[in-house]
């Protein structure tokens, strides 16, 4: 008595269908996680304040013996400066929404500071830091005490391999708030990025110091490893 023939899709079909499906939905939710959580700072919560008084910033310190500084074309390993996302591509609904919302709000009242911080935060998170730069600027001219936001702004210059104004941003941040652990990480990564080892391991041996359990912990550890080996 012969078999029935089996119902449905062959293996070697449905499998790579699976697997696509799969490999999208997990892209969608590494965004939204990154967008949640790869932002430093923010206008809308409660921000650090210049002060008057000022005490001297690690940004500033020079090269040690041996040491040679790469031109600040040369950093921002990990910056993006393409102008559009690639064809075919881009965010979730969800996210591409919440921008057209900023948008809106900006267009109704350039000055809207959550809006201007909100965007630029959404556009450095995808990598669009030469969209962020700008965005940044205006919200600063809103708000220029504050520290948060003038650190992110740092961390978007060196995305767009602009490392000599990204340090000039953290000595005015570190001048004032020489622990904050957002700004000494970066430092760390900037001076990493253009060659001042020094200063880079001086950073985030500070950074590690005032904020041991900051999710970017072990990040600053293993740059510091490499650092510090022969």
């Amino acid at each position: 008595m012969t078999q029935p023939p089996t119902r449905g899709l062959p293996p070697r079909v449905y499998i790579p269908i699976v697997l696509v499906f799969a490999a999208a939905f997990l892209g969608i939710i590494g965004y939204f996680l990154h967008v949640a959580y790869g932002v430093s700072g923010s206008a809308i919560a409660p921000s650090m304040r210049l002060s008057a008084a000022a005490t001297p910033s690690a940004a500033t310190a020079t090269l040690a013996p041996g040491e040679e500084e790469v031109p600040q074309s040369g950093g921002a390993a990990s910056g993006n400066t393409s102008t559009a996302p690639l064809e075919g591509t881009g965010p979730p609904p969800a996210v591409r929404e919440q921008i057209d919302a900023y948008r809106t709000r900006l267009a109704q009242n350039p000055r809207d500071l959550a809006a201007l911080v909100g965007l630029a935060s959404m556009e450095s998170t995808a990598g669009m830091d030469d969209r962020a730069v700008p965005l940044y600027q205006r919200a600063l001219a809103l708000d220029p005490s504050n520290l948060d936001l003038r650190t992110d702004y740092a961390a978007a210059l060196h995305g767009t391999h602009d490392d000599l104004g990204a340090f000039r941003e953290l000595h005015l941040v570190l001048a004032h708030a020489p622990d904050l652990p957002a700004a000494l990480y970066e430092e760390g990564v900037v001076a990493a990025a253009i060659g001042r080892r020094t200063q880079a391991a001086a950073a985030f041996r500070r950074f590690l110091r005032v904020a041991p359990h900051d999710v970017r912990s072990d990040e600053a550890r293993t740059a510091l490893a490499s650092l510090e080996s022969p």
